[in-house]
């Protein structure tokens, strides 16, 4: 399932992935290079969604870190919604540096 050159993912629109768990606090959704061919794919894909178990949801931050596991990944983050950011004249530019747009579904 692995991709060696993270260019091969450039014409990905959508993807729809597995969530370990979600964080009432924030709304962030943990993620890990376990689940994708390349950690890339989190930053390159223009529309990202993420499924979560309703049962997968913890309170805060504080017992998110409790949760964190690396027994079959490398890397892993926390997605909290679509990537923003601005330049100096204050121009916003959604998905500069992750997807333009999230959807978390909870089963």
């Amino acid at each position: 399932m692995g991709v060696g050159d993270p260019h091969e993912l450039e014409q990905l629109d959508f993807f729809v992935a597995m969530g370990q768990f979600a964080i009432a606090e924030n709304g962030a959704v943990w993620v890990s290079d376990a689940q994708v061919p390349h950690r890339a794919l989190w930053f390159i894909v223009q529309h990202l969604v993420l499924i979560v178990p309703a049962d997968q949801i913890v309170h805060n931050l504080h017992q998110a870190y409790q949760r964190l596991r690396f027994d079959h990944a490398e890397f892993g983050l926390l997605i909290a919604g679509p990537s923003k950011t601005a330049d100096i004249e204050q121009s916003l530019v959604i998905g500069a540096h992750g997807p333009r747009s999230l959807t978390v579904i909870l089963l």
